[in-house]
């Protein structure tokens, strides 16, 4: 029988948390990202409210896991902060300047085109109606990213980008950031001047070693790795000698050939004076789609990538080498920091339609830069609208879409069967594209969802080393926490 008194006793001082075992003990989280771990016993104690004194009970008092006279008046504004994404429209604006692209990479997620296809470049007329619609949002913070593949292509129209923005930004009072990924074999020093002079973040691809990096991506014109690691030197080089302190982004593509090498890999990195490694596995679109017997591995290998990876960079970190894996600290800030970093891969609803837009150069808008390569891939149920004559038309087209309001609901956990119930709710995203690919079905199996399964593998290890002092050091110093200086997440962990 159920006791209705102890049912409205939890009601009234227990709030609503997930769980699961783990390990012996057990891990608890809530919708503002807070967790706490509790023995078997304690678990007991705290669903049956018997917990009503000491120090485990303070910890959850203070991580709003049981209710005090100020619940209400804290989590509010707790839980506004968490999601302060939701408040703004489209941040990030990822412009295709052209297709064609100097390298054919064995995994390339975008299909590029061959040098001679001029046909693929974007025009001034299209980049000027871009840049028209992206000023309507109401965003005030905006960033536009050119990539795929290559930008430094159609150089004439990055630069064209760059100075309209810039002139619609002062007139708007706009916050305006670039970004530009390029695998870096066309740079020059003009070139880069010219990205110094206008602050333009810069993000490239290195895939390990000289072999490994050469054989992933295929470069007719020469060695692309020692074009990269070159570029790669000479751009920090500048950043230290201004006195910024940055560094170029690097993204390490795993391929099945990277799998037994994590040690050589993050030892690159290290030699290159990089700071940070994102151990990103592969994505099912374009040509990574077409060659899965020499590329891919099963999610059970990358985790096991993952892990002695990790492993290495906590030992490198122990001695003094302070170098981060790029996915973890996302998940860290979100578990450690009141705030959410609004990395637009992890968050619900996704970054589609709503956080990321991807233009297109033939005057096409897609949900978001997945969308637009599986158009590569003959396939455009993604496309949000063709560009108009005007930029307000545009954007009120893009933001009415029948894909804007499908890949919302699609990628908004709280509805969805077995996520919503998962104790990484508060940190995980799914993404209607990717369950697109593997499954046909914009919503998840969960059953059935590898990228799923990564991302659990990935928060299982980190909330196991948070439990070990030496590493939530470790952590913590990556995100810029000091030891006594620290959010009201940290201090009792």
């Amino acid at each position: 029988m159920l006791d209705l008194n102890k049912i409205n006793k939890l009601n009234k001082n227990t709030w609503f948390f997930r769980f699961k075992k783990f390990w012996e003990d057990y891990l608890i989280t809530n919708d503002i990202a807070r967790y706490s771990f509790l023995t078997k016993e304690e678990f007991g104690n705290f669903i049956a409210w018997k917990m009503i004194s000491g120090d485990k009970f303070n910890e959850l008092m203070d991580r709003k896991f049981i209710k005090d006279e100020n619940y209400e008046k804290d989590m509010a504004p707790a839980f506004a902060k968490k999601n302060e994404f939701l408040a703004f429209w489209p941040s990030l604006h990822i412009i295709v300047t052209t297709l064609r692209c100097n390298h054919k990479c064995q995994y390339c997620h975008a299909a590029v085109a061959p040098m001679t296809a001029k046909n693929m470049d974007m025009t001034k007329a299209t980049a000027k109606k871009v840049v028209d619609t992206i000023f309507y949002t109401s965003n005030h913070s905006l960033t536009i990213e050119f990539q795929w593949w290559e930008s430094l292509v159609n150089w004439d129209i990055v630069k064209f980008i760059v100075e309209y923005a810039e002139i619609k930004a002062a007139h708007l009072k706009k916050n305006l950031q670039f970004a530009l990924v390029t695998n870096l074999t066309l740079m020059d020093e003009d070139k880069l001047e010219y990205i110094m002079k206008h602050n333009i973040w810069m993000s490239t691809s290195l895939d390990w070693d000289e072999e490994v990096h050469n054989f992933n991506r295929t470069f007719k014109d020469g060695n692309s790795f020692e074009k990269v690691t070159y570029w790669i030197k000479r751009i920090n080089d500048y950043y230290a000698k201004e006195g910024k302190k940055r560094k170029i982004g690097a993204l390490l593509t795993v391929s099945k050939k990277t799998l037994a090498k994590y040690k050589e890999v993050i030892d690159t990195y290290v030699e290159l004076g990089l700071d940070s490694i994102f151990l990103r596995p592969l994505n099912p679109y374009g040509f990574a789609a077409a060659d899965l017997e020499k590329l891919w591995y099963s999610p059970e290998e990358f985790i096991e990538f993952y892990y002695k990876s990790m492993e290495y960079i906590l030992e490198l970190n122990k001695k003094w080498i302070i170098f981060r894996e790029s996915l973890s600290s996302i998940y860290l800030s979100k578990i450690l920091t009141d705030g959410d970093p609004n990395y637009l891969d992890e968050r619900s609803p996704c970054w589609a339609c709503i956080g990321q837009v991807a233009y297109n150069f033939d005057w096409k808008i897609y949900s978001c830069d997945e969308g637009r390569m599986l158009w590569r891939m003959w396939d455009d149920n993604f496309l949000m609208t063709e560009i108009k004559d005007s930029g307000e038309e545009t954007y009120k087209d893009m933001i009415e879409s029948e894909t804007t309001k499908i890949m919302v609901q699609a990628s908004t956990l709280d509805w969805l069967p077995w996520y919503n119930d998962s104790v990484y709710k508060p940190y995980i995203w799914v993404c209607p594209i990717h369950s697109y690919k593997t499954s046909w079905n914009i919503i998840p199996n969960y059953s059935k969802d590898h990228k799923k399964v990564l991302d659990y593998a990935i928060l299982d290890y980190i909330f196991k080393n948070l439990r070990i002092e030496e590493n939530k050091k470790v952590f913590e110093k990556w995100l810029g926490l000091e030891d006594n200086i620290v959010t009201s997440q940290c201090e009792s962990i």
